[in-house]
């Protein structure tokens, strides 16, 4: 039996959307429908794509595999379905993927600028990314390369680590230790907090630092950086976050650096079957490099070698 281009669009969007019917939707096809769909799929591979409960569904280990080969299926024949609106543009693209907690303060305005500076042959594709997410999200947008707190393991990615972000404290000015200039752990450990969910990364990450801290002095629990500093504003609680993501703070709250050598980590990243980074990716990388560099934040070695525009050797030869 033939493998359809709609099969694996609907596997793909079921992945991607975590459910059935809303894939269905978005497939236009109904439910009894899309599920034949994905019954005859797995009957013509030989193997179960999914795990199915009465809650949702979630992929096998061969699902996962299968998944990243569909993406890019889907994706070579979405080249397919736009090269007669493609041939007609000359300007170069520079896809860009930011890690969300980064992308506002950071990494955006780089991006911008090198745009400005190319904009008459360049144009820049930009998809921001949950951090829990990237694992599947970067096939169904492929990037030239990335930015952010990249905790998860990707044999496909070159990481490069740029700069290693100390922790603050976001509050509300009507915080008493909003007038601090620097708070130790123990001065924190009886506050409410607000903190992200624990299936992110980002939260293990910083977990030393909140120490024992009694269930019931979580407050909120989300899955977003931004939205944790927002509700600092209403004094409901403080968030430990890094000092990038707390790089501007509104005028109602305060971000406190935290006295403890704990880290962590932000990075470059780009496909290892890249064929070579362009020269507008090294000039983006060198300008955020630039804008870490001005708010105090010392970079890695291999942070200057790209501020003097140059790549590693290394990683050069990772990607190949």
């Amino acid at each position: 039996m033939e493998i359809k281009v709609k099969s694996i669009k609907l596997f793909c969007s079921i992945v991607e959307t975590g459910s059935l019917i809303a894939a269905a939707n978005k497939n236009l096809l109904s439910a009894p429908a899309a599920s034949r769909v994905l019954s005859q799929l797995e009957d013509r591979l030989g193997f179960k794509l999914f795990h199915r409960t009465n809650r949702n569904l979630s992929l096998t280990e061969e699902g996962a595999d299968f998944y990243r080969i569909a993406m890019e299926s889907v994706r070579a024949w979405k080249h397919l379905e736009d090269y007669p609106i493609r041939r007609n543009h000359h300007k170069r693209i520079l896809r860009v993927a930011l890690l969300a907690r980064h992308t506002s303060d950071v990494t955006l305005p780089a991006v911008v600028k090198i745009l400005k500076k190319h904009e008459e042959h360049l144009r820049v594709t930009i998809d921001v990314h949950a951090s829990r997410d990237i694992y599947y999200s970067k096939y169904s947008h492929p990037f030239d390369v990335g930015f952010g707190i990249l905790l998860s393991d990707h044999d496909d990615l070159v990481k490069v680590n740029l700069a290693n972000l100390p922790f603050c404290l976001v509050m509300s000015k009507e915080n008493p230790l909003s007038n601090r200039k620097i708070l130790k752990p123990a001065d924190f450990a009886r506050e409410r907090f607000i903190v992200l969910s624990r299936d992110i990364k980002e939260r293990n990450a910083c977990g030393p630092l909140l120490g024992n801290i009694d269930e019931n002095q979580i407050v909120g629990e989300v899955s977003s950086t931004q939205v944790a500093i927002r509700m600092t504003r209403k004094n409901v609680g403080v968030h430990l976050t890094d000092v990038l993501a707390a790089v501007k703070v509104s005028d109602d709250c305060a971000a406190i650096p935290v006295a403890d050598p704990l880290t962590i980590p932000f990075s470059v990243f780009w496909p290892k079957n890249s064929t070579a980074l362009s020269p507008e990716a090294i000039e983006c990388i060198a300008e955020i490099i630039n804008n870490i560099q001005q708010l105090g934040i010392e970079v890695t070695e291999d942070g200057q070698s790209f501020l003097q525009g140059e790549v590693p050797e290394k990683y050069l030869e990772a990607a190949q």
